[in-house]
This record gives structure tokens, sequence and C-alpha cells, in this order.
């Protein structure tokens, strides 16, 4: 049971079930005061202020209690980055007469945060989620969160995850005749409930980082269920899941199951209805200029088409440069070929999307399916959101999600650090009433997919750039001047994403990638591990995180690694080489 600000109890099961328990929603009252501290990592959460009160965190690992308590009810974590930082988060907050909301899609969850004696935090998450993950466990997570042995001080997985490496190790060196006592000893395991404890929990650490259900369509669900859903609420959880989708968090088979649980909220709430023309006395039609609705269609994967144009979206995008090889003449005369065959003019291309011809904008689609195929590109189109607002404003959820994250990476630094009046520029943009800031981070997101297509490229075609180790492949980049526009996490990852489906394209085999780039800060390095897109019943998530935590601790060299994903990290320059050395040691 935990307190919620209005000192009604609530069941904690009904948060975290597939289905909020209305009477028990019915408890839930708005917080009259509130106040938004973006944070990434976690020491900017020692600045956070509230109320009346500050909130100091610097006794943060220490398990002792403020000398006062504070008057904070509740407080909500939308997004927080690893298991580790939510564990330390947690210690500090039992001692405390809040609780503390924990909104977020990566995964795994830690253990001790899903705990029901744990009533200073509570997860937000669906069972189904968890049964419908991409990395599918064979038990039930919240069932191990409630083993007796979690109230143990080894919490982490990390150390039982060093042991369990140091057995692998050993047991490969031994004969037949080991195996089968080995055998006989894990059955004995699996029959004593502390071992088969430990042996479940070294499993779920060790499947590696992966993402459940998007943050903003859970939080649509909870405001759906309290009736207290909102048009505006509605487009965000489309934002949410067109983010996942491109930033390759899911598969497709989970972004259509999304989008088809989105579109059924679309057609009930009335968007398809929406007044949009107005009839005047004359009988003159007019359009509504105040009428917003969200609309769902086809969508090309051409990056911000309507604010680019069709031949440099066709150049640029990370889809087709690496379908048709872009970067060299003779993709680039496919891609001319390409659209003489369509029957579209170059000069028409090379125009604003919004000015080009009409009867180019018409035949697009039509053209596109026939051709395409031709060319390996059969699943162009993809199902996507779009708001429309006033007389021409019309953007796709795609558009919002690179405009929106290219604003908090123009400003943020390598170390993940974030001014709440920077972070306020991007959320800010999530508001169609503010379409300038959003248009100035899509110029942003331009000139990083055209970097991401010179370095790609340029690695690609330069022997040596590179380099291909037994289980991973990595590659530096040192141009000082797009690392000025890569050197931030998920441009860099991005980046990754490109590189890894252009080596596909030339027929190599698939392989993790890792790849080092200058910082913004002086003498860093920040590396970035992408294991490829998550595929439908997979068995292993990203593993680069304790391996990267791992070989910079064995080093002994000043590292940063509080980034939002654990396989993001910031090291010395001159340490990269032999990290790299460590981290083949590691995989």
């Amino acid at each position: 049971m935990v307190t919620t600000s209005n000192k009604k109890k609530v069941d904690r099961s009904d948060l975290t079930s597939a289905t909020i328990n209305p009477e028990s929603a019915k408890t839930w009252r708005p917080l009259k005061k509130f106040k938004i501290s973006p944070r990434s990592p976690f020491k900017d959460t020692e600045k956070l202020k509230f109320p009346q009160t500050p909130l100091s965190l610097s006794s943060l690992p220490i398990l002792s209690p403020p000398p006062l308590p504070l008057p904070l009810r509740a407080c909500l974590d939308l997004g927080c980055q690893d298991r580790t930082s939510e564990e330390e988060v947690s210690h500090f907050l039992q001692a405390l007469l809040h609780v503390f909301f924990v909104v977020d899609s990566h995964r795994p969850i830690h253990l001790h945060n899903l705990n029901d004696q744990n009533e200073s935090v509570i997860v937000l998450y669906t069972g189904d989620d968890e049964q419908q993950a991409d990395l599918a466990y064979d038990f039930k997570v919240s069932e191990l969160a409630n083993a007796s042995e979690l109230n143990s001080d080894d919490e982490g997985g990390e150390n039982s995850d060093s042991e369990d490496e140091e057995d692998s190790e050993s047991e490969g060196d031994e004969d037949d005749g080991s195996s089968r006592k080995r055998r006989r000893v894990s059955n004995e395991d699996e029959a004593d409930p502390v071992q088969l404890f430990r042996k479940l929990k070294r499993e779920y650490y060790r499947r590696g980082t992966f993402h459940g259900k998007p943050s903003g369509c859970l939080m649509y669900d909870l405001s759906h269920l309290l009736r207290k859903n909102t048009n505006e609420l509605l487009w965000l959880a489309c934002v949410s899941l067109t983010d996942q989708f491109v930033h390759e968090r899911l598969t497709d088979e989970r972004y259509q199951a999304g989008v088809m649980e989105l579109e059924q909220h679309i057609n009930s709430s009335g968007n398809l209805e929406a007044v949009t023309v107005v009839t005047l006395k004359d009988g003159t039609k007019i359009r509504a200029p105040e009428s917003s609705r969200i609309a769902y269609e086809d969508e090309p994967r051409l990056m911000l088409l309507r604010e680019w144009n069709l031949f440099d979206s066709m150049l640029c995008s990370s889809y087709m440069a690496t379908k048709l090889k872009t970067w060299n003449d003779n993709g680039m005369k496919k891609l001319k070929l390409l659209l003489a065959r369509m029957g579209f003019a170059l000069v028409d291309c090379q125009q604003k999307f919004q000015y080009m011809n009409l009867e180019v904008k018409r035949k697009m689609k039509d053209e596109f399916e026939r051709f395409l195929p031709e060319y390996g590109l059969s699943d162009f189109y993809y199902r996507s959101f779009l708001r429309l607002h006033g007389y021409s404003s019309r953007v796709s959820a795609a558009d919002v999600v690179y405009g929106v994250t290219a604003l908090l990476e123009s400003f943020v630094s390598s170390d993940g650090s974030c001014a709440s009046k920077q972070f306020g520029v991007a959320y800010d943009a999530l508001s169609l009433n503010n379409l300038d800031k959003l248009k100035a981070g899509m110029q942003q997101a331009i000139k990083v997919q055209r970097a991401i297509l010179r370095q790609g490229s340029a690695a690609i075609t330069k022997s040596g750039s590179i380099r291909s180790g037994r289980k991973f492949r990595w590659v530096k980049l040192e141009d000082s001047v797009d690392t000025k526009l890569l050197g931030y996490p998920q441009a860099l990852t991005k980046f990754c994403y490109f590189l890894m489906d252009a080596l596909r394209e030339k027929g190599a085999r698939a392989k993790p990638l890792v790849c080092a780039c200058l910082s913004q800060e002086p003498n860093k390095m920040l590396i970035v591990g992408v294991c490829g897109k998550p595929r439908l019943g997979a068995v292993q998530g990203n593993a680069f995180g304790n391996a990267f935590r791992n070989a910079a601790l064995e080093m002994g060299t000043e590292f940063f690694h509080e980034l939002f994903e654990s396989s993001w990290i910031v090291l010395d320059k001159g340490a990269v080489n032999n990290f790299m050395i460590r981290l083949t040691e590691k995989l």
C-alpha cells in the first residue's frame, strides 16, 4: 500500500497491473503545486528544488535519513537513466515520507523498485507489456521482484554477473564427467529457492537493455482511464510511439500493434469528424482557422520531407541512402534514373516540398509503389500520425521527433547535463503553438543527417576506417567539423545504425558496432554501442552497458556513465584504444 498526496490508500497492484482499478483511480487528485525539473545525469538530481524547501540529495548513496522530513508528497520521474541510479534514488526515498513514481520504457527495471515492500518507489508498467516485450522472460518479473532474497544487500546484479562469468570460464576447462556433475548440481540449485532466485536474477539482468511500452502511451492509457484524456495527450502518445520507431527501439510488429491501438483512440475521440470547413451565409466554404485534429496515413520513409525537398530527402535519408548507396557516383546515377523513370523533373524535385509541383505530389505515392520494389525498397511506406491545425499547419509525428531530438542535442553537453531553459525550448516545441521552435529543430536535424551521410560514406569507402573484432566492429570519428554535430549520444547512435545498414547492404556479416567520437568537451570521447534493430523473438538485448562499465573500471581511468542509455559512455581521449582492447575481452 502507498499513500498519495491526499493521504488515501491505493493498492500498489492497481498501479502496476494491465488495468488500473477505476475505484482506486478516483481517489487520485491532481497536486496543487508541482514543478518540472529536467535532469539527465544522476548528479543533476542534487540540484532539484521544490516549493519552499530545497531538496538536497548529497547524502544519496548513504542509507541515512535527512535531518528533517520534506513536505513533498509525490514526485514523478519520466525516463530514469539506468537501474543503478534508480536503486540509489529508492534507497534515499525509503527514508522520506513521500512517493516516487517512475514512468520509463527502459528495461530491465531494477527489481528493488518493483518490490511490493518498497513503498517509496512505484514503477508504472503493464503486465501485458512485459509479456509482449521484444525480449520476453520465461518467468514473471513481479514474482521475481517479490522474492524474499530481494531484501539482501546484493541487489544490483553486477556482482552476481561477475561471479557467473567466473563460473562459466572455469567450467569451460572441465571434462565430460564434470559436465554431468554440473548438471546434477544445477538440478539441485533449481530445487533450492535461494539458488533459483539468484539464477533467475542473473538471467534477468544479463539479457541486456531494451525498451518496453513508450512512456507517453502508458501515461495516455492512465489519463484515458481517469477520463482526463485530451487531444493534446493523445498527440503526445503518438509522438512517443513514433520516437521509438524512428530511433529503432522496438520491432516493426510492436510498432504496428501500437499504431492500431492509437488509431482506435483517434477514431473514438471524434478526430475524423472534426469540423474543418465552415459555410458562410452566402454559401462560401472556408477552412476553420482554429480546427485541430489528429489523423493517420501512410508516410514515406523520407526524413523531414515537408521541411526539405524531395531530392535531398531521398539522397540523405538513411533508409534510401543505404539501399541505393547514394554517397558514390553509381548511387547518385541510380537516384536520378529513378526520378526520371517516375516522370519527375529534377528541377521540381529540388524545390522545397512546400512549393513543389502539385502534379508531382499527387503522383508520388503511386509512382513510388510502382518502381521502388525494383530497388529493394519494398516497405517504403509506414503507418504514421499527422497533426493538422489551422489553415496550413500539417506536421507528422516523425517530424516532431526529429526536431525535438535535435533541439535537445543542440544544447545538451556530452556529459548529459541540460539546463532548464534549454530543456524548455524542446518542451515548448512539442506544442504546435510554437512551430518556429520546432522548425528550428528540424533544420538542425537536417544538418545532423547530412553529417551522418558524409561521415558514413567516408568510413565505408576509406580502407581501415572500420575495424573488425571477434564480437563487434568499431570506428572512430575525429573530423573537427562534423563531430560538432555528431558528438551527441542520439546523433551518434543514428550514425551507428546508418553504418550498420550500409554494411549489411554491402553483404557484410551482422555484428554489433561501437563508435567513438570527439565530444563537446575538450580531450573527451563519447562512445556508443548498438546491437542492431530489435527483432521479434530475440533472446539478447544490448549488452554493452555492463561491458562498458567493467572495462572502464578495470582501466582505472576517469569516465562518465550516467547518460540515458547504459550503452553510452564518455572517456578521456587517450584511453579509447585501451578501452577497446578491454571491451573485446568482456564480450
